[in-house]
């Protein structure tokens, strides 16, 4: 690598950086187009061709933040905004956003928001 970066100087190195640059890019497309699936972590790190633990590390590096933690937040959110159209009750939606049981998304939902589910359609 040394003989390449001595040959080529600054081409080579912006290719090398091309390469960390185009890694992240589909690293962070491929989690932005798996927020609101219920995919768990592991079939997500799968997807982005890493172990869970390498997952993790590369996804805090990205984004500040756990992935738990900030799939989460996202899934959070949208359960919101479906709820604030009116359409739909907690009831209909707790699975969709990656809750197994109305209780969990409740009370997660109460959490993140102060307020519960059934109360924002009201």
């Amino acid at each position: 690598m040394l003989y390449l970066l001595q040959k080529y100087g600054k081409k080579f190195e912006l290719y090398l950086h091309s390469l960390i640059v185009k890694k992240t890019s589909t690293f962070k497309k491929i989690i932005e187009s798996k927020i609101h699936s219920n995919l768990k972590l592991e079939e997500i790190a799968f997807l982005c061709n890493m172990s869970l633990s390498t997952f993790k590390r590369h996804f805090i590096k990205e984004y500040g933040v756990s992935p738990g933690k900030w799939l989460q937040d996202k899934r959070l959110q949208k359960a919101k905004k479906t709820l604030e159209q009116g359409n739909l009750k907690p009831s209909d939606i707790y699975f969709d956003f990656g809750y197994n049981n109305l209780s969990n998304f409740s009370t997660a939902f109460k959490k993140k928001f102060g307020f519960s589910p059934n109360q924002t359609s009201n």
